[in-house]
């Protein structure tokens, strides 16, 4: 059977977002194409994670555009250097996913924004799990803590973006 790479990553990729088994009618995946993409995806990760040195956030021109402060996908990052860890074993990938978390600390505090949980829960909150160090939970509660002060209770939802103290940004 040849598989291209890329339908090796997108199988990979579709498994590991939808978290679960697949639907009834569709065939369980083959755990050697799935092991086979990981390991793809692990290789390049090895490659580039020693240039990476801010938050990747997407591409321009074929090219990584980066920020300093995460952008609204910086936990994207140690996120997927806590899976290449798991995956692979390689302490490195452990070693970059928490110093890259620990960049988003500032971010613990940042009201002005809904993406709290992709920053902190991929970040902060596999450092929990993974590592069992409450620096890194209690970290995550404060940024629960200030994303829970965009809650609207009149209109039971949390706002997007915006100052808390602007009124026309109360919903």
């Amino acid at each position: 059977m040849s598989v291209s790479r890329r339908s090796l990553l997108a199988t990979a990729t579709g498994v590991a977002v939808a978290g679960a088994s697949p639907t009834p009618a569709a065939a369980a995946p083959d755990p050697r194409t799935l092991r086979a993409a990981a390991d793809y995806a692990v290789e390049k990760l090895r490659a580039v994670a020693p240039t990476v040195t801010a938050f990747p956030v997407g591409t321009k021109f074929e090219k990584w555009t980066y920020s300093q402060g995460g952008d609204w996908v910086g936990g994207f990052w140690p996120g997927t250097l806590w899976m290449a860890w798991l995956h692979s074993k390689d302490d490195d990938f452990r070693t970059r996913a928490l110093d890259s978390a620990r960049k988003l600390a500032p971010r613990r505090f940042d009201t002005g924004t809904h993406d709290l949980g992709f920053l902190f829960y991929p970040s902060w909150v596999t450092a929990w799990r993974l590592t069992g160090d409450d620096t890194w939970r209690t970290g995550a509660v404060e940024a629960a803590d200030s994303l829970i002060r965009r809650y609207n209770p009149r209109g039971r939802f949390i706002r997007a973006w915006g100052a808390l103290d602007d009124p026309r940004n109360a919903g």
